[in-house]
């Protein structure tokens, strides 16, 4: 039987070049449920690898640009968690890797329940801030 949502939403079956494809699997193994996405001359792939929702993104040339993982809020490293405590609670946690340099987009709700975008650098350092 058919989910209903492939009635309003069609089924995504987009596959970039056979490089791109290769480079994913070499760096990454074992996946569960990739899709692929095309944009501004680059691919994206969403996934799960180790039970994490993970986004990579690749150039025409199959090298990867920037992958994100969702992670559980237990995995915040002291330096995150402690920018998150500021604000107030921790709700949202995405691991940035640009290149070897890693990055931390946190969603954080204060005691007043305004919700709070932060980019926040491995050693804490807050690159941006906004309530959302």
């Amino acid at each position: 039987m058919n989910s209903i949502i492939h009635h309003f939403v069609p089924p995504n079956h987009f596959v970039p070049p056979a490089r791109v494809v290769s480079a994913l699997y070499r760096l990454y193994g074992d996946l569960l449920n990739v899709e692929w996405f095309e944009e501004d001359a680059c691919y994206e792939a969403v996934f799960y690898h180790e039970e994490m929702e993970t986004i990579a993104r690749f150039n025409e040339e199959g090298e990867l640009q920037v992958s994100k993982r969702n992670l559980p809020l237990h995995m915040a490293r002291p330096a995150i968690a402690r920018q998150a405590d500021m604000v107030g609670e921790l709700m949202n946690l995405i691991e940035i890797n640009q290149h070897g340099v890693l990055y931390y987009e946190i969603i954080a709700r204060d005691k007043y329940l305004d919700r709070f975008f932060l980019l926040v650098q491995e050693d804490g350092t807050v690159m941006e801030k906004r309530k959302l």
